[in-house]
């Protein structure tokens, strides 16, 4: 294709988005609001695995030994540990630190002098496993070592976290799904509506030897143009609220790690961008394959 032709091309295309007014601007806001809410659900997607992660490596198997063991009978004890399959690491609790620990839960509460001076804590071992998935099987393992006459780990709870984990992330990219099928949608109606209009100008290059990709560029062109515009404002958007977001999650929600966007800004840059143009390229070659029969 020679230069000059793309001096008529991107004219055209430009043209052709004037030209349908209204629907032009409903495509754009359409891709606004769904990569928008694309990137919304991204981010909560990528920030849900962070936390899961963490989650999931600060899952532990705490085993609490009976009382009046030999420190033989520990070291016995940690070396079977050591042998079940997926254990990543083993730490004694002792039974001191143990009470520090639920007296840091009580606001620090001096709970030995409540007891008067009698801790009835056990010692035990604090078991890291290698994933979640190891958790139940060294769960159940643990319980088999004779000295240990308890074990936990957060039966339920645990499981019922990464449930709702996993159900969010499908929720997320089902929505996502239909938002792009919308998207894709509406831009195929702008570009089948230019084709209509201009059927008879089109018939007329083609004519005059307009080759297929000559007659095709400018719409296809259209549509990256909308996908590009529509994901520059939903860009920006993404980018003011969720900087926002993170600043008020900070220091409201402590506890919930929130990724900072001088971390993410160029993922989420890229993510809408090239979402955008996507959406566009094939919003526009849905109707130049069916309805450009030229």
């Amino acid at each position: 294709m020679k230069m000059n032709s793309f001096r008529y091309i991107g004219p055209q295309a430009w043209k052709s988005m004037l030209g349908n007014g209204w629907m032009t601007i409903a495509a754009i806001l359409t891709i606004t609001i769904s990569l928008f809410l694309f990137a919304f659900f991204w981010l909560i997607l990528t920030n849900m695995d962070v936390n899961a992660t963490e989650i999931e490596e600060d899952v532990r198997v705490m085993a609490y030994l009976d009382f009046n063991l030999s420190q033989a009978d520990y070291d016995n004890i940690e070396q079977q540990i050591e042998w079940i399959d997926g254990v990543k690491n083993i730490e004694f609790v002792s039974k001191e630190e143990g009470l520090a620990s639920l007296e840091s839960r009580f606001n620090d509460t001096n709970l030995l002098a409540t007891m008067e001076g009698n801790n009835p804590l056990p010692d035990g071992f604090s078991i890291t496993a290698i994933s979640a998935n190891y958790v139940k099987s060294i769960y159940d393992a643990v319980l088999q070592i004779d000295g240990i006459y308890e074990a936990s780990y957060g039966a339920g709870t645990v499981e019922k976290l990464f449930t709702l984990t996993d159900t969010l992330r499908k929720v997320g990219l089902a929505v996502m799904g239909l938002l792009a099928v919308a998207a894709v949608v509406l831009i195929s109606m702008a570009i089948r509506l230019t084709i209509l209009a201009r059927k008879k100008e089109i018939m007329v290059m083609k004519w005059c030897g307009a080759t297929d990709a000559f007659v095709r560029l400018p719409f296809f062109l259209e549509g990256l143009l909308i996908g590009f515009l529509g994901a520059i404002l939903a860009l920006i958007l993404e980018m003011i609220l969720y900087g926002q977001a993170v600043d008020y999650l900070s220091t409201t929600i402590s506890f919930v790690t929130v990724l900072p966007l001088k971390e993410i800004w160029l993922n989420i840059a890229l993510f809408v961008l090239s979402s955008g143009l996507l959406l566009g390229a094939i919003g526009s070659l849905i109707p130049l394959s069916r309805f450009l029969k030229v």
